[in-house]
C-alpha cells in the first residue's frame, strides 16, 4: 500500500505545480483591476504629497512675511517712542 501512495502523491504534487505555473502566465481581470487600483493609489499619494509640500512652502513663506512685518512694526514703534518728547 505504501508503494501506491508515493506515486499518487507525486502525481498530485506535479499536477498542482503545473497548475500553479500555468496560472502565473496570464493576468486575469482581477489582477488587471488590482494593478489599476495600485496605480490609482500611487498617483493619488503622489498628488497628496505634492499638495502637502506646496502647502508647507506657502505656510513657511507666509510665516516669514508675518515675522518681517512684525519686526518692522516693532522697529517703527521703538523709533516713535525714542522720538517722542520727553517730559
Amino acid at each position: 500500500m505504501a508503494g501506491f501512495q508515493l506515486p499518487g502523491l507525486c502525481f498530485v504534487l506535479t499536477f498542482g505545480l503545473a497548475l500553479v505555473i500555468a496560472g502565473c502566465g496570464e493576468e486575469g481581470p482581477a489582477e488587471k483591476a488590482g494593478k489599476a487600483v495600485d496605480q490609482a493609489v500611487e498617483k493619488t499619494a503622489e498628488s497628496v504629497n505634492e499638495a502637502v509640500e506646496s502647502t508647507e512652502k506657502a505656510i513657511d513663506e507666509a510665516a516669514e512675511s508675518a515675522k518681517e512685518t512684525v519686526n518692522e512694526a516693532m522697529e517703527s514703534g521703538k523709533e516713535k517712542v525714542e522720538e517722542a518728547p520727553k517730559e
